[in-house]
């Protein structure tokens, strides 16, 4: 008895795991087929049409998959017709023992679905849930996969059938479905694994599972497997009320299903359930449905198993001549399946043994090409190796007598280059000697000034002292403390001056610090003003200031940032200056202007230096920050001005571009990183 239970719970397993849906309004699709607006309608109409009857016709399903694959071909659809192969052809010649066949069929579609490029062009309906080409083509490879575990699943090799439901559940969990059927099959697969097995209480939670799925993504098409399933689980757990409970259920559901193959499973279980309760009528009953069922729909699978059923009841009834007919009626017809099964049987191991020999031999010979071509790649590599050698050896021994040449040319370049450096450094030095002396001796009066107050305040101190007016002794030392803070101040003022002089001749030390941009561009502004106004008196210009006072402090090095604004505050000054001794006398008037402004951008520090002269042509545009480049009468400058500013701007992480329009003026921008 337990082993026609498993042999019922392996052909429940077995069953229509593929038809997506059984269309209930079959007038509407024959409409269609009838008259169908375009060949890909009337392809899809043609796969819902094999779907229906794929229980209740199996003849009307075949000759509508015949036509879906044909239709499929005309309107190059290869993807469809992998749909139709696995779906329905494969599945019917493995539901009829022939494992050949639908291995065969199934590869077919295998190889199809594989390849990426039959996703150009592909035709899918609105209403299925991936409209995406790729995901589409993935949801077709996942059925195909399980195809093929159902398949290795009837030929008995149970570790293979479940290595290819895995896979096909992680092909549906990275596709996220929420409607394939393949989320209900993975769990029923499992449920029915379990069964057979004996594992019982997982049966019912894999079972439950499925029926839960088949709910929420509406694919009730196998609820009569499953509910079966669970009836002969509480079959073998020895609680009838259960199983005739979940068979009921089973029955009720394929009914309604029209599914025949389950309502004769469903039959066959209850007849066997009512043996074992010792219902011999009940059980003959059922049995005698199953029989005439599987008779006039060719299921021919569940024959042998009603007979045999049939004559148990016949004889525990006393009836020996039926029960013994019935009896002959089983044998026979059951050792034909197992012939033919054992055959089909053997055929698919054998077609599946060639099919790895097949394998084998095209990887032996992939791996022995690949070998041949490693070989010749290597001697080929190895002349092309010694053929460089010697180019190399003639080559080097010529380059060591040119490389003693350019290291000799190359220390005198930057020879050269260091006393340029130099050169271009003292002459801005030079440049802001007067502008030193002038901010030096602003704090120099100043000292000198309160000194002398003080020292008149001093004998006025000791005057009051004698004649005892402690009163205006406080007062008067007072004012002396007031002065000697004022004297300390302008004291420090002009210390900083000469360590800022310091600071911009020596030797930059490549060290960042927190610097006040809006003290730095002060500072040169003010020095280069007033050291051009004491080189030249004639020279007069205005100059203004607007420094964004939110403005942090950043990481430059002090001395070469400096260098930067000066020698762009000069250019400036320069230019202006041009302009205003280029205008004739009776020329509008014109009031040279240097403004410069800082302000922060995002995360940036922004420092703009702007001149009204004449600009700087377009010719001329993109060669100002090349060495050497100048446009100052000879001996006027060295061409190295704004070329280390660019160098210094960038080793800083910054930018420095320069807008200008001719005869208009011209704008220096330096961007640094705060």
């Amino acid at each position: 008895m337990k082993r026609l239970i498993v042999l019922l719970i392996f052909i429940f397993f077995t069953g229509n795991l593929f038809a997506q849906y059984q269309p209930t309004n079959i007038d509407s699709l024959m409409a269609v087929l009838k008259n169908p607006p375009d060949d890909s309608v009337k392809m899809v109409a043609l796969f819902d049409l094999t779907g229906y009857y794929v229980e209740v016709n199996r003849d009307s399903c075949r000759y509508f998959a015949d036509q879906g694959i044909s239709t499929a071909k005309k309107i190059n659809q290869p993807l469809w017709v992998a749909h139709f192969l696995t779906e329905y052809q494969s599945y019917l010649a493995m539901t009829a023992g022939n494992f050949p066949l639908s291995f065969k069929l199934v590869n077919e579609a295998l190889k199809i679905v594989q390849d990426k490029a039959n996703e150009k062009n592909v035709y899918i309906p609105k209403q299925y849930e991936f409209t995406d080409p790729h995901k589409f083509r993935l949801s077709l490879l996942g059925y195909t996969i399980h195809q093929l575990g159902n398949i290795y699943r009837r030929a008995g090799n149970t570790e293979k059938a479940l290595d290819y439901y895995r896979e096909e559940i992680s092909i549906f969990e990275s596709l996220k479905s929420k409607a394939a059927m393949a989320l209900v099959q993975s769990n029923m697969n499992v449920e029915s694994i379990y069964a057979e097995k004996n594992e019982l209480d997982s049966a019912i939670i894999y079972g439950n599972r499925a029926l839960t799925k088949s709910e929420i993504t509406r694919w009730k098409l196998y609820n009569g497997y499953i509910l079966n399933i669970l009836g002969s689980v509480y079959f073998k757990k020895n609680m009838p009320d259960s199983a005739k409970y979940y068979y009921w259920q089973g029955l009720m559901v394929s009914r309604q299903q029209k599914n025949m193959t389950t309502e004769v499973m469903v039959y066959i279980s209850l007849a066997t359930l009512y043996r074992n309760l010792h219902q011999p009528d009940s059980a003959k009953y059922y049995a005698t449905m199953a029989l005439e069922k599987s008779r006039n729909n060719e299921l021919v699978n569940y024959i042998s198993p009603a007979a045999q059923l049939i004559s148990n009841a016949w004889k525990a009834q006393g009836n020996a001549d039926s029960a013994y007919a019935y009896l002959n009626l089983s044998k026979t017809i059951g050792d034909s399946l197992s012939k033919d099964r054992y055959e089909k049987i053997t055929q698919f191991q054998n077609l599946n043994f060639e099919n790895q020999l097949l394998l084998e031999k095209e990887a032996q010979e992939n791996i022995s090409y690949k070998n041949k071509i490693r070989t010749i790649a290597l001697i080929a590599g190895a002349c092309l190796l010694g053929l460089l050698a010697l180019i190399f050896y003639r080559n080097n021994r010529q380059k060591q007598k040119a490389n003693s040449i350019l290291e000799k040319t190359l220390a005198d370049l930057k020879s050269t280059q260091s006393q340029l450096i130099q050169s271009e450094k003292m002459a801005s030095l030079g440049e802001l000697t007067a502008g030193i002396a002038h901010e030096i001796q602003n704090p120099l009066n100043f000292v000198n000034n309160f000194s002398e107050v003080n020292a008149e305040l001093i004998s006025e101190l000791v005057d009051e002292v004698d004649k005892g007016n402690y009163d205006e002794v406080k007062l008067i030392a007072k004012d002396i403390k007031e002065n000697e803070q004022k004297i300390n101040n302008h004291g420090k003022r002009a210390d900083a001056i000469v360590k800022g002089m310091l600071q911009h001749s020596r030797k930059s030390t490549g060290q960042k610090e927190l610097t006040d941009i809006n003290a730095l561009c002060d500072e040169y502004l003010r020095l280069a003003y007033h050291g051009l106004r004491a080189k030249d008196k004639s020279f007069n210009a205005k100059f203004e200031t607007d420094f964004d006072e939110s403005l942090p402090k950043i990481n430059v090095v002090p001395q070469d940032m400096g260098r930067v604004i000066l020698n762009l505050i000069n250019n400036a000054f320069y230019a202006v200056n041009e302009k205003a001794n280029s205008l004739m006398p009776d020329a509008e008037s014109y009031d040279p202007t240097v403004v410069v402004s800082t302000k922060k951008i995002g995360d940036r520090v922004e420092i703009k230096i702007k001149d009204n002269g004449n600009g700087i042509p377009s010719a001329i545009k993109d060669k100002i920050f090349q060495p050497f480049f100048t446009t100052k009468p000879t001996g006027q400058g060295t061409g190295l001005g704004l070329s280390l500013s660019y160098d210094i701007v960038k080793a800083h992480g910054g930018e420095i571009k320069v807008e200008t329009k001719e005869g208009e003026g011209t704008e220096f921008v330096i961007q640094l990183v705060v």
